[in-house]
């Protein structure tokens, strides 16, 4: 949003400079028209505070007469066109303060947001490679940064190392090491801004079974400080559940909503 207030503060920077632009250019219109048609520049017209002779003022009058047809608005055109000119460049000092303003604030944001960007990457990528480590029964896994030193316009790249294996890039990985290791990254997040719900769709789809037990393990272990919700068709996950509610279908077209509650 600052960003876009900015650009639109540059945009009426550049128009009101145009217009002044243009103003200027109708006021040297005016002045070449009173030079090149009268022989004077009114920026340069100085009166006297004394009162003229009678030859001065006969010798205006000729100097006058010679002139022809004189705009009389010309001066107050001039003018019109001077005050207009300088409320324009008021504004676009305003303007100009404005857009500094601006820029401060959002020089403070992205320092801010860097700041609590690489606070909370230090405290997932922590996390991910215990819950990584938890989830495989050993190896370890990482995140880091790459594309660009400034770390808000950065990529974030993951490596794995399974039990037994070298490390290499997550795309690398078997499809159930892919999901073990997202699961892992999940949970990492998850684990750093905690929260008393948590609701997982089919999460252990592509898990065989050794991965579902240690999901299963993770899920307990995590159950005394989040409520954990479950959508799942794997059995051993069922199992370690509190409660099950399933649909079945006892009559044709008529669904039923089933519910079970295990004694602790």
């Amino acid at each position: 949003q600052a960003q876009s207030e900015e650009k639109a503060f540059r945009e009426e920077v550049h128009r009101q400079e145009m217009e002044e632009i243009r103003l200027q250019q109708s006021i040297e219109v005016l002045v070449q028209r009173m030079l090149e048609r009268y022989s004077v520049d009114p920026r340069t017209v100085v009166t006297k505070g004394e009162n003229p002779q009678p030859t001065e003022i006969e010798h205006a009058r000729k100097e006058i007469e010679s002139l022809g047809e004189v705009n009389l608005a010309a001066v107050e055109e001039f003018q019109k066109i001077q005050d207009r000119l300088d409320f324009l460049k008021a504004q676009e000092g305003d303007l100009n303060q404005a857009v500094s303003s601006l820029l401060a604030t959002i020089q403070k944001i992205n320092r801010t947001t860097n700041d609590l960007f690489i606070t909370a990457f230090s405290s997932i990528n922590e996390k991910f490679q215990e819950i990584f480590t938890f989830l495989f029964g050993g190896g370890d896994a990482s995140l880091e940064l790459v594309g660009s030193e400034n770390v808000l316009e950065a990529g974030v790249d993951i490596t794995a190392r399974p039990p037994g294996k070298k490390r290499q890039a997550m795309a690398l990985l078997s499809g159930g090491e892919k999901a073990l290791t997202a699961i892992a990254l999940i949970f990492a997040i998850f684990l750093t801004r905690p929260s008393p719900f948590c609701l997982l769709d089919e999460v252990d789809a592509p898990l065989d079974d050794a991965n579902v037990a240690r999901f299963n393990d993770m899920l307990k272990s995590l159950a005394s400080g989040t409520q954990f919700i479950v959508i799942t068709h794997n059995k051993r996950t069922m199992e370690i559940a509190d409660s099950l509610y399933g649909i079945t279908m006892e009559e044709p077209g008529a669904s039923t909503v089933v519910s079970v509650d295990f004694p602790a």
